[in-house]
């Protein structure tokens, strides 16, 4: 897989979040530069820099140093982006995404026919949960409806086979 400008961009607002981009543009084809300096160059308040880069580090999308400043005695980081680490990134997503839709295909099939839904579509639950609110929504207190999951359970096997597809 080739990691384009755009399925890079789309990889780090999916794990990271939108707030990371100016960052990352910024450091991309930089190393060590200070979180200090990246705030300034970005604009960001440095406790949101920090966050955002803290939040790159978990999915190992950022490396830094700490070094202590000799003058004002506290530790200064210095950050580099880790372009290699968007492949696996990715790949870990999409296990996760994949994962999560399977677990929730399992859920659909088992309880087949047995879900209820609010006339307001503010819920949606299953028998047992159902039976405990006496099939009335929790949230406006409407009577709640036998829905029919065939098309949830199509939808899902549709998203799992795309998935399956793409990381083959």
């Amino acid at each position: 897989m080739r990691v384009t400008a755009k399925k890079a961009n789309e990889i780090i607002e999916e794990a990271v979040g939108a707030d990371a981009q100016p960052i990352v543009e910024f450091l991309k084809g930089k190393k060590n530069i200070s979180e200090f300096v990246i705030g300034e160059k970005t604009k960001t308040e440095i406790h949101i820099v920090r966050n955002i880069l803290y939040r790159l580090h978990n999915h190992n999308l950022a490396e830094y140093k700490r070094k202590k400043d000799s003058k004002k005695g506290y530790y200064i980081s210095y950050w580099t982006f880790n372009q290699k680490a968007l492949k696996d990134v990715s790949t870990r997503l999409q296990k996760s995404k994949l994962h999560k839709l399977q677990e929730r295909l399992e859920r659909e099939e088992k309880n087949a026919g047995c879900f209820f839904l609010c006339a307001n579509t503010c819920t949606r639950l299953d028998f047992e949960q159902g039976t405990a609110n006496e099939f009335k929504c929790p949230e406006c207190g409407s009577l709640m409806t036998q829905q029919d999951n065939t098309r949830t359970i199509a939808f899902l096997r549709e998203q799992i086979k795309e998935i399956e597809s793409v990381a083959e």
